[in-house]
């Protein structure tokens, strides 16, 4: 893995993305979206999904222009089309137009059908949560989670995100997808030739598999047998108030990239100073913080770490840097050559093969 800085990277996604119809906003939120799951070491929705997205845009699945229709205005609750417009332009529109609602109303939540694959939902949480509410965003995807014990797939992984509203350095959020493991995880152990453990996912035939091709070509299993299960048929069941297709309906993001895929996704915006001051609320959240760091001490085992924690020490050590693969640094390079947009200089450099002198070998 090299890492390369994230100025470099946005910078040059952006560039991309408008190159291949996106609008220079629509791009930017997707460019800022795709990074934003890297810092935080999430690269399964990170830019190694770029290509896919500028060939689903080339190819018509995603939108170029899209606009937002508002199907239903109920006050707290908004009813929108998305036009099959690019997910993450979708996903901050929601999250906005929720905090909006909820300022007024207490609660705020926004239905969007008709959209496409908007990567991690914490980066729409974090963008409720920055506005002082607390955030949640949940949204749906294609069948790839069969039902407990094995089988065909028939839900899509599903995720769900939760932002507390306090300092981002400190924030306790949650998110998950409601699989053992994401679908991105076994398409990047696939290409690193590397088996996955048993419990992540089964063959065609509902068998166990440590192989992520056969897995690919099976199903994810639910996280928690039966609960992951339920909570994916939930957001499902959430999202079919809009008119959003459920999972068996959605399409693939790896199929067709002239169809869109037609995901829904919900953006929930809650204010945390209705009954008490938004102080009150955010101590008692430090306070619950503390306690689970104060439950490991003493004890042989591993220090406890609220929700969250993990992926904000991440951002925080990566220090504007993000770190890419091999394959996908290639894949950016075949990108830059089709739309003929140099690799900023830093990625470029990871192009270069090593030579006997720069690895530190002699010849004889």
């Amino acid at each position: 893995m090299s890492s390369v800085p994230v100025s470099d990277v946005l910078a040059w996604s952006s560039a991309v993305l408008v190159e291949a119809g996106l609008a220079p906003v629509d791009a930017g939120w997707v460019a800022e979206s795709l990074v934003f799951a890297d810092l935080r070491g999430v690269s399964t929705h990170g830019v190694m999904r770029l290509p896919t997205y500028v060939a689903r845009i080339r190819a018509g699945g995603i939108a170029a222009r899209h606009s937002i229709t508002v199907e239903a205005d109920l006050g707290a609750l908004v009813i929108l089309d998305g036009g099959a417009g690019a997910g993450a332009s979708l996903g901050v529109h929601s999250a906005d137009l929720a905090v909006e609602r909820a300022r007024t109303y207490g609660i705020g939540a926004v239905i969007t059908k008709n959209a496409n694959h908007f990567g991690a939902c914490a980066f729409y949480t974090n963008r409720i949560a920055d506005a002082g509410l607390l955030g949640l965003v949940a949204c749906n995807t294609e069948s790839v989670m069969c039902a407990p014990f094995g089988g065909a797939p028939v839900l899509g992984t599903n995720p769900l995100a939760l932002a507390v509203p306090m300092p981002a350095s400190e924030r306790p959020q949650l998110d998950m997808a409601t699989t053992t493991t994401s679908q991105g995880r076994l398409l990047i152990a696939e290409q690193a030739g590397e088996p996955i453990p048993v419990g992540w996912a089964v063959d065609a035939g509902g068998q166990p598999t440590t192989s992520a091709s056969e897995g690919l070509r099976g199903a994810l299993l639910p996280m928690g047998g039966p609960k992951g299960f339920g909570l994916a048929f939930a957001v499902d069941a959430l999202l079919a108030l809009a008119g959003a297709n459920v999972s068996t309906r959605v399409s693939a993001l790896g199929g067709d990239p002239s169809e869109a895929q037609r995901l829904g996704h919900i953006a929930i915006a809650i204010r945390a100073d209705g009954a008490q001051p938004l102080d009150d609320y955010r101590s008692a959240m430090s306070g619950l913080v503390g306690s689970i760091h104060a439950s490991s001490v003493g004890l042989d085992v591993p220090a406890a770490v609220a929700p969250g924690e993990p992926e904000v020490e991440r951002e925080r050590a990566a220090d504007g840097r993000i770190s890419l693969s091999p394959h996908v640094v290639a894949e950016l390079a075949e990108l830059a050559e089709s739309a003929g947009i140099a690799l900023p200089s830093a990625l470029a450099a990871l192009t270069r093969p090593i030579t006997t002198r720069e690895s530190g070998e002699t010849s004889t």
